[in-house]
């Protein structure tokens, strides 16, 4: 029995959607014990056993495999383990998410859950960059292996592992959504031709993954109310929000909330992204404040401001007044944040069609998204763009 009271009102309409459990951040993270119950834009009549349905399918091996390489692809041909069936009311909010059958389920829904996302700021639904080959999406969810990797027909995740812990990346929307931003923008994109490991594309492929696991995580709604409430209102605090691919409460993989510039990162794929995520994060802040001062719940000074220059003293009189704003107006906060998220969300979208895989540098990539964003919030991303030395500011 499922330790979470099923109390979603009952119904028979198909149409609605489909009901899952989703953690939004790791269940090991304080306040994020408890799944979210998530309704996902996809019918009852299209869901399978697995879960499976016509764009991807759970293949959950009985025995340990080996990750797929360039010589081993899907399907995995394999025994697997039964698959998950859906309650009597065909909804998949029954399981216990303690069961090893839930980590496909979550697995499945997470891929779901960000392909709604991105549907929504595409304006289309992603189409697979395999789909010639393998009509459907592959999700293995837990291989003996300390990784998570998405490839050409395929989801596969494994483990964490910190002091002797090992943590499944099935449990780790962050993870999940970082490695769909991957195949979302290959899907966009295009797929490149002849590229060494050092080139803008993998990097730039980093950066927008990590972007796509930020602002899906921001489309939770009890998640943003968790963030608010715990920053008051201040997203400069270190949160949820700039943390990615959790694998304990002390330890990440990446963060946000980081003031590199292109001078300063190594040649490592990952410390290069850093100065690209970095502005999107910032862009994001920017928008937040900038939809504050547009409802009255902040002055001008807040947007004209650089916050990087501030004190420590200047940085704490900024919280203790965001604080008491936030506390007189808590939902004009959310609503700030919801607007942000979207403005960037969109034009990160709608960018990716403007790259050509095969010639993609950083800056050009930056320049598309400038171009795909609007008013304020395409000012604030070329600035941020230009401190971060990603574009030219001539």
């Amino acid at each position: 029995m499922s330790p979470y009271l099923n109390a979603a009102p009952a119904t028979s309409d198909a149409r609605l959607g489909t009901r899952f459990w989703i953690y939004p951040q790791p269940p090991f993270i304080p306040g994020y014990e408890q799944p979210d119950r998530v309704w996902l834009n996809i019918s009852r009549d299209d869901i399978s056993d697995g879960p499976s349905d016509g764009s991807m399918y759970v293949a959950d091996p009985l025995f340990d495999k080996q990750p797929y390489g360039p010589s081993a692809l899907p399907p995995f041909l394999g025994p697997c383990r039964a698959p998950a069936r859906a309650s009597i009311d065909r909804h998949f909010d029954h399981l216990d998410p303690q069961s090893r059958a839930y980590l496909g389920v979550h697995a499945y829904a997470c891929v779901h859950f960000v392909l709604d996302v991105w549907h929504s700021y595409l304006g289309r639904p992603v189409e697979w960059f395999f789909r010639d080959v393998y009509p459907r999406l592959e999700i293995v969810p837990l291989v003996d292996w300390p990784n998570a990797q998405a490839g050409y027909g395929f989801l596969e995740l494994g483990f964490s592992d910190v002091g002797g812990i090992r943590r499944p990346y099935a449990l780790n929307f962050d993870s999940i959504a970082h490695e769909m931003g991957h195949l979302i923008s290959l899907s966009e994109a295009g797929f490149p031709t002849g590229l060494s490991r050092g080139d803008d594309f993998f990097v730039f492929s980093e950066a927008f993954s990590d972007c796509v696991s930020l602002i899906s995580f921001l489309h939770f709604d009890s998640a943003i109310d968790r963030l608010l409430r715990r920053t008051r209102g201040n997203l400069l605090l270190y949160n949820e929000l700039n943390r990615f691919a959790e694998t304990s409460p002390e330890t990440q993989i990446r963060l946000a909330t980081n003031f590199r510039r292109m001078s300063e990162v190594t040649r490592e794929v990952h410390d290069r992204a850093l100065p690209f995520i970095g502005a999107v994060f910032d862009s994001i802040v920017d928008a937040y404040h900038f939809r504050l001062v547009e409802s009255g719940c902040a002055g001008q000074s807040l947007i004209d401001t650089d916050l990087r220059d501030l004190s420590l003293g200047d940085f704490d009189r900024f919280h203790t007044l965001t604080a008491d704003a936030f506390a007189d107006d808590p939902l004009a906060f959310k609503r700030a944040l919801i607007a942000a998220r979207d403005d960037i969300g969109r034009a990160l979208a709608r960018s990716l069609r403007m790259l050509d895989p095969d010639n993609l540098k950083l800056e050009l990539a930056a320049a598309a998204v400038v171009t795909s964003a609007r008013g304020h919030a395409a000012d604030r991303l070329r600035e941020n763009f230009i401190w971060r030395e990603i574009i030219n500011p001539t």
